[in-house]
């Protein structure tokens, strides 16, 4: 993906080179970790993303349990 790019699902677009998600025209807050877990699905579409690739994107050189990967995807789900 290369800067400028965006990728629009609903009334949402994601701009990854900006780290940013809109929702009508507005900007959503849903932290970094979780934005980093949206980016790489949104990049993904169509495959599969394992769980252990999406805890090294959200959260690199950190050990986390699997629950922190769980508790910040029911954020994005509730977002």
């Amino acid at each position: 993906m290369t800067a400028g790019q965006f990728i629009s699902f609903g009334p949402y677009c994601l701009i990854p080179a900006e780290r940013l998600l809109l929702r009508g025209g507005e900007a959503v807050d849903i932290g970094s970790r979780a934005l980093d877990v949206l980016i790489a699905l949104a990049e993904s579409a169509g495959e599969v993303v394992g769980q252990r690739e999406l805890m090294v994107r959200a959260w690199p050189n950190l050990v986390v349990g699997d629950g922190s990967l769980r508790v910040t995807i029911a954020g994005l789900r509730k977002a």
